[in-house]
């Protein structure tokens, strides 16, 4: 079967399934269900840690992405569709992430979209380029920039929905849901204070993002920032160093973030540019270390800081 045959089939299984459900018929739960725990299926990792750390022991989080796989353009399979539907609630990152949903028939009353609180604070693509992640196939980012919970001051605003969705469905929980977004907030505005110290050392320097998936967190800390389209795993080939010799011509970067372990040599000839490649992950795919996001981010923030305080000359 050639791959074109295969997203044709897997598209039609969805279509179908998809049609199987009204979006406007609520489902009635199963005698002793409010007593059961909370069944939830989400659509990245940040909304899997929020909801693990708000439901604590009272909710059953999945998240059926496979590792390694980039949620964003990832579509489930007929089965897995109905598990999403079958769920009491799904959580949606909203801001136009996940875009299979556009196309499924999820039950309404068990979506929760938990960026529609910071609606007005979306940003807008206007421009890109088509290319490719791996096995995820071509897109463009265009339309809405998604990677919200980079900017914990919209973070905080995606778990005070959760937790919300939570108190509604268990009442009986809600102290222990409230208690747990505390300590949840107190966490996210630790971390936003340490990305703020760590990004003052920039003060306004020129800085170049691997991929343009940085956008709230470009704006949250004030960063000059250039947007490439390169990938961790594949090395530049000569036109895309030039390009990049004329960005930093107008744009003199000394630092570029990158969504994950970029290859030796693509370090190696950024260096010979004075440009230190920092790995600072989005962290919207699946963990496998199971570590969870805030884990992630924390090593973010530590790998910024490294790098930001080493002399010239040294790579992390």
């Amino acid at each position: 079967m050639t791959a074109s045959t295969h997203k044709l089939l897997s598209a039609a299984l969805l279509a179908l399934v998809a049609c199987a459900e009204s979006e406007e018929s609520p489902r009635a739960l199963p005698e002793g269900a409010a007593h059961a725990p909370l069944s939830v299926y989400v659509v990245n990792e940040p909304l899997r840690s929020f909801a693990r750390r708000i439901g604590a022991g009272q909710v059953e989080v999945s998240f059926p992405v496979p590792p390694g796989i980039d949620p964003a353009h990832w579509s489930p399979g007929a089965e897995t569709l109905a598990d999403y539907q079958d769920a009491e609630l799904i959580l949606l990152n909203g801001a136009g992430y996940a875009s299979w949903v556009a196309r499924a028939s999820l039950p309404r009353a068990a979506v929760v979209d938990t960026s529609a609180a910071a609606r007005d604070d979306l940003i807008e693509i206007r421009e890109g380029v088509t290319h490719q992640h791996g096995p995820d196939g071509e897109h463009r980012h265009l339309g809405t920039a998604f990677t919200t919970w980079l900017d914990p001051q919209l973070a905080t605003l995606q778990a005070r929905a959760v937790a919300a969705a939570f108190q509604a469905a268990r009442p009986e929980s809600a102290d222990a849901f409230r208690a747990n977004l505390a300590s949840l907030e107190s966490e996210l505005s630790s971390l936003d204070a340490r990305l703020a110290q760590a990004t003052r050392g920039l003060e306004g320097a020129p800085v170049l993002f691997s991929h343009p998936v940085y956008q709230y967190f470009e704006r949250r800390y004030g960063l000059n920032g250039h947007s490439l389209d390169w990938e961790p795993d594949a090395h530049p080939d000569e036109a895309a160093w030039a390009a990049l010799d004329a960005v930093l011509a107008r744009h003199p970067a000394r630092l570029i973030l990158w969504e994950a372990e970029p290859l030796g040599e693509t370090r190696r000839v950024l260096e010979t540019r004075g440009v230190r490649s920092v790995v600072f992950a989005p962290g919207g795919g699946q963990d496998p270390e199971g570590e969870g996001w805030f884990a992630l981010m924390a090593d973010n923030a530590a790998r910024l800081e490294e790098a930001l305080l080493a002399p010239p000359g040294s790579q992390r």
